[in-house]
């Protein structure tokens, strides 16, 4: 079956794929049956099994028949279905100048890869050498990940500078042309963000953080609270709740001083048309999104129930599709893909146990679930969500991406202008 839900991926898993992967056969065939365009996989960069580093060499040859199935025979594999395998590159040791070499990307461009993002998270401490962040990690991320981006855009890959949660005081658009490489943009360097909406993405219809518990700290009513569980209340009082209603209430709160959920996205584009102009349109990928039912959860909100994790599931996949809004506007065009935050833990091999809560396939949630989802009613246990993502795919018609329109010469334009302003800047302060 060709995939239908185009622009709909998974996160693969959390730590770092190059080694096997239990039962592959099996899960080769979920990952087709839901019917996803993309995967988003982690991989350190000394794990290409067929990878001379001495050399710089690549051998197809090296790659085993049946393989099950290192990196190597993962990406076969999912191109073997249609499933376009987008990878994120680690270095052991964290983010570091000079520690991607270009042999690397040319591997993974011969194994079949053509989007390929440079590192995560930039401004988390787990990702950097002693879990400290340096005071300038936005500047020094970008310019240590800039030479293997450049290099695997002259192979005519997609890539990408390390993501992060789009926020007003960080524009990655004016950093990159800030360091003399606005040209790169003409060429396909793209930006990745994440998108968490956590348990907060709607609320009676309106969208953080316009829904009116954010702006208004609207009460929770006696009926509303004994609807659920109290499980789903995080174990609080109604009084509690509401209480953290009134004091965290933000009134005329907007996108650009909140971002901290799905619409984040309208930061992102904002920083990019304000630096690169009003027809800028960088390729962008949500590489962690969606729903959480467990962790980092707001508790003004309930927890999400099974059945609600579901519909926001079913939600966001469409609006990647082009078939819903979400508040009030659709999937811009440069928006290329969207991979839910996690297809998996330890029934793909990964024994952190950090995000168990998180996976789709799992049974952390097994009691609040019905028991159709769990062993050995399914083979797999699976969170309703799963179910939901099939269901899209088999009634879903796919729509011929349109050719994108040609704006070289408009960015060009805006580019030169950044730098001329910039220059100017720089002249003020030196003459101060």
């Amino acid at each position: 079956m060709a995939p239908k839900l185009t622009r709909v991926g998974f996160h693969w898993r959390a730590a770092m794929q190059h080694d096997n992967v239990p039962n592959w056969d099996m899960w080769l065939r979920e990952i087709e049956a839901l019917g996803i365009g993309t995967l988003f996989i982690g991989h350190d960069a000394s794990g290409m099994r067929n990878y001379n580093p001495l050399t710089g060499e690549l051998d197809p040859r090296g790659i085993p028949a049946d393989a099950h199935p290192g990196i190597e025979g993962m990406i076969r594999d999912l191109r073997s279905i249609g499933v376009e395998p987008a990878l994120r590159i680690d270095t052991t040791g964290g983010i570091r100048a000079n520690s991607i070499p270009n042999q690397v990307i040319d591997s993974l461009a011969k194994a079949g890869v053509k989007c390929i993002q440079i590192w995560n998270e930039p401004n988390d401490d787990r990702e950097w050498k002693d879990r400290e962040v340096p005071p300038d990690w936005a500047e020094r991320s970008i310019a240590w990940a800039l030479p293997p981006c450049r290099h695997g855009l002259s192979l005519g890959l997609e890539m990408s500078l390390p993501p992060i949660n789009p926020g007003a005081d960080v524009n990655q658009f004016k950093i990159v042309v800030e360091q003399d490489a606005g040209d790169l943009f003409e060429r396909g360097l793209a930006i990745n963000i994440h998108l968490y909406p956590f348990n907060r993405l709607t609320w009676k219809g309106k969208f953080y953080p316009f829904d009116d518990v954010h702006q208004r700290g609207e009460q929770l009513t006696e009926a509303e609270y004994a609807a659920l569980d109290p499980y789903y209340w995080h174990g609080f009082p109604r009084e509690y709740i509401n209480e953290r209603r009134r004091n965290d209430a933000k009134p005329g709160v907007t996108i650009m001083q909140d971002s901290d959920g799905f619409l984040g996205w309208l930061v992102h584009e904002q920083h990019m048309k304000s630096v690169l102009g009003p027809n800028a349109a960088v390729p962008c990928r949500v590489t962690e999104m969606g729903p959480r039912p467990w962790q980092d959860l707001d508790k003004r909100y309930p927890r999400l129930t099974p059945e609600e994790h579901a519909r926001q599931v079913a939600l966001i996949c469409q609006w990647f599709q082009d078939a819903a809004e979400i508040g009030g506007r659709k999937r811009p065009s440069w928006l290329r893909a969207g991979y839910f935050w996690i297809l998996g833990c330890r029934v793909l091999g990964d024994w952190s146990y950090m995000f168990e809560a998180d996976a789709f396939y799992g049974d952390w949630n097994m009691d609040r679930r019905a028991p159709e989802y769990n062993y050995p009613q399914t083979p797999i246990g699976h969170m309703p969500a799963i179910d939901a993502i099939k269901q899209l795919a088999r009634n879903a018609v796919p729509t011929p991406e349109p050719p994108p329109a040609p704006i070289g010469p408009q960015v060009s334009a805006h580019i030169l202008a950044a730098q001329e302003y910039l220059g100017q800047a720089r002249a003020i302060v030196a003459g101060l």
